[in-house]
């Protein structure tokens, strides 16, 4: 099972993510549900340094896949925070509605920081 674990600020922003483990919804190279977690954090790094301009800190696993941590820099300007809390919650609403429509093989949570 894929778990996405998001991190919330009290003042409400996101300040990172965490997703690990594997689908296993299907056959090696076909499983559409890792394919499609894969794709929402691969567009949401690209859409950051595309549109936010600048490169997002994450940590990946390369060789054996799931893992994954994102973490937004603290001190961004106001321009790029306002963007890239814009990307963030649209990453998290992917991840979110794609936990419910394939809860068997997806969850996801928000931890609220103190």
């Amino acid at each position: 099972m894929i778990q996405a674990v998001f991190e919330r600020a009290e003042d409400g922003e996101l300040r990172s993510a965490e997703i690990t483990g594997h689908a296993a919804s299907g056959e090696y190279g076909f499983d559409v549900v890792c394919a499609s977690v894969s794709t929402l954090a691969i567009n949401f790094i690209n859409t950051i340094e595309k549109f936010a301009g600048y490169e997002l800190n994450f940590e990946l696993n390369e060789e054996e896949g799931g893992f994954l941590r994102i973490e937004i820099p603290d001190d961004l300007p106001s321009h790029q925070r306002e963007m890239t809390q814009l990307f963030f919650e649209s990453f998290f609403l992917g991840l979110a509605t794609l936990s419910e429509d394939s809860s068997e093989f997806v969850q996801t949570r928000v931890i609220t920081e103190n």
